[in-house]
């Protein structure tokens, strides 16, 4: 792949994007991370992916402005072809944040338009401090935030405050996105990757059919009424419930409650003494 490499720590995959100097997304880029997001998907033993940039203090920019520019020459192609373009982009998004393992965007940098709506389609959102920009400033060029970014922010931090991003063009450095609500944590830029892999580390022990019965209730739920997220609720709960991991897993615990209770629970919320999970 010429845009991303990937580093592989047992169950932890590292994709790292590069197109220097700017780190701009870009076509090419867009559709080798179809193809990552593809194998992840057929991936059993892969459970938690960190999305960072390859260019000192760039995570993803923006999506190149050149290509769009190109894309708007000619009104009438434009309009013919972009709404298949922009449908299948939202549809690669939407396969990463519903993929049964966890992704964190390690933000390692400025992370503006498609960069942040990229980050928009994780998990966790962590960024590093320093002099960089997160944010979505399409309006500045006369344009929206396309790739899903007027849909996934107001979900995230609300409709007003995503508005007042939006509308304005507005950027942020990392600690003033912290406050927005969005990002999760700003870290020192030293241990940014090491609190990711952390991170990840930890949710790849999670048994995977919780992961992603946990995933699909939020994503697909939260936004309904009420009666309607119960419902998709009910049907992961079912499925999960009925799975070898959460049989073996609830009795690992109560054989050790029943020995010693307090120190039970907390050596399990350590991650003491939980059995090795099988995603089945």
């Amino acid at each position: 792949m010429k845009h991303w490499s990937v580093e592989r720590h047992d169950h932890v995959e590292v994709w790292t994007y590069r197109n220097p100097p700017m780190n701009y997304f870009v076509a090419p880029g867009a559709g080798e991370l179809v193809e990552l997001v593809g194998r992840a998907e057929a991936d059993a033993d892969l459970r938690a992916i960190i999305l960072t940039g390859g260019i000192e203090g760039k995570f993803i920019t923006h999506y190149s402005v050149d290509e769009l520019a190109a894309m708007a020459a000619d009104p009438a192609e434009c309009a013919r072809v972009f709404p298949g373009m922009e449908l299948g982009y939202h549809r690669m998004l939407d396969r990463i944040m519903l993929m049964p393992k966890a992704v964190i965007a390690a933000i390692n940098g400025d992370c503006m338009g498609g960069g942040y709506e990229l980050s928009l389609a994780c998990d966790f959102r962590l960024a590093a401090d320093g002099p960089f920009q997160i944010g979505l400033p399409e309006a500045v060029l006369g344009i929206l935030p396309g790739g899903s970014g007027t849909q996934r922010l107001p979900r995230l931090i609300g409709r007003g405050k995503a508005l007042e991003v939006m509308l304005f063009g507005n950027v942020y450095s990392p600690r003033d996105a912290e406050r927005m609500g969005m990002v999760n944590r700003v870290l020192a830029p030293d241990t940014l990757m090491a609190f990711a892999t952390g991170w990840a580390r930890t949710l790849a022990k999670r048994a995977p059919l919780s992961i992603a019965s946990i995933k699909r209730a939020v994503y697909l739920g939260a936004d309904l009424p009420l009666n309607e997220g119960l419902y998709i609720e009910r049907a992961e709960m079912r499925d999960v419930m009925c799975s070898e991991d959460a049989r073996v897993t609830m009795n690992a615990y109560n054989k050790a409650v029943a020995e010693d209770a307090i120190k039970a629970r907390t050596d399990f919320l350590a991650g003491i003494g939980v059995p090795e999970t099988k995603g089945r």
